[in-house]
């Protein structure tokens, strides 16, 4: 009887370990991807957006690299050819096309409503799907898409209380778009890959297809203020690296859908965090639009495959 006792009470305290870990790993993840936003707001400013890519994304590598042997079973093997192509064709989408447009939006655009407008991506992925892959969003996930890009139309169109197309937010949804086309090529290649090594291999590659701006790297580093290569250090470090790691976990022990729906928390957060670290305050419309989006993007999700 003691025994029984005993093993039940140890089952439950080390669900108990396992639970805290998972919601430690999961409150991790999602507030350091909506600092990314603000990070990212701060050095955009002193950074070109192909040199800043650069720092962040080769940057991130080595950190993940550095972070790999801690990580229980992670394992690397090199691809055979046959997947160079995809491989390649998935860095460019997930980095250098990804980072460039985001930074250079992100020098007008605010952290929430960047993050909001990324947070599309899912949107553009079913559309991508559709006609790549003949997958059919259903009426469901058709009024999602439809409400969606109706909010996005009020956060890139609404300025200062006039209709007024805002340029840097075309390229925050050009990132966007790209980060659902590396959604679409992961989920082929996860069937070969996992998650881990698909984004170590992601991110390497994007970092050699950046190598070009070295150069302009260093130049701008040397006068880079205090500021912004503290947020660039944060970027390297915590949203590219440590976080990626951390949602592998999350996607471990959740199913997929209730995981993905965390993210819908990024936004706020985002909006938070830039509201304490820069003071930016949000505007009515801008919450209104992003409510209307992330509505959108919830149908979405929620629509059965």
């Amino acid at each position: 009887m003691n025994n029984a006792v005993s093993s039940t009470v140890e089952a439950a305290a080390i669900a108990r370990t396992e639970r805290l870990k998972l919601i430690a790993a999961a409150a991790t993840t999602l507030v350091a991807w909506a600092g990314a936003y603000v990070a990212i707001g701060i050095a955009a400013h002193e950074l070109s957006p192909a040199p800043f890519a650069l720092a962040r994304v080769g940057g991130g590598a080595l950190a993940l690299l550095l972070l790999l042997p801690f990580v229980r079973g992670a394992s690397l093997r090199l691809p055979p050819r046959r997947d160079l192509l995809p491989l390649l064709a998935m860095a460019m989408f997930a980095f250098p096309i990804y980072h460039v447009a985001l930074n250079a939006g992100q020098r007008v655009v605010s952290p929430g409503v960047a993050s909001v407008l990324i947070a599309t991506l899912p949107i553009f992925a079913a559309i991508i799907a559709r006609v790549m892959l003949n997958e059919r969003p259903g009426l469901r996930g058709w009024i999602g898409i439809a409400i969606a890009f109706g909010g996005v139309t009020l956060l890139v169109t609404l300025q200062n209380g006039s209709f007024e197309l805002e340029p840097a937010a075309l390229l925050v949804l050009v990132s966007a778009l790209s980060g659902s086309g590396y959604m679409v090529l992961q989920r082929q290649l996860t069937r070969r890959y996992s998650g881990l090594q698909l984004t170590v291999w992601g991110m390497w590659l994007g970092a050699l297809m950046l190598v070009p701006f070295a150069p302009e790297l260093a130049r701008e580093i040397q006068i880079a203020s205090n500021d912004t290569l503290l947020a660039l250090a944060y970027l390297c470090v915590l949203p590219t690296a440590l976080a990626y790691l951390l949602w592998a976990y999350v996607l471990k022990m959740l199913p997929a859908a209730k995981a993905t729906s965390l993210l819908y928390i990024v936004p706020p957060i985002a909006f938070g965090l830039a509201w304490l670290v820069t003071g930016a305050v949000p505007g009515v419309m801008d919450i209104v639009g992003s409510a209307i989006v992330l509505c959108g993007v919830a149908l979405v999700q929620g629509t059965k495959r």
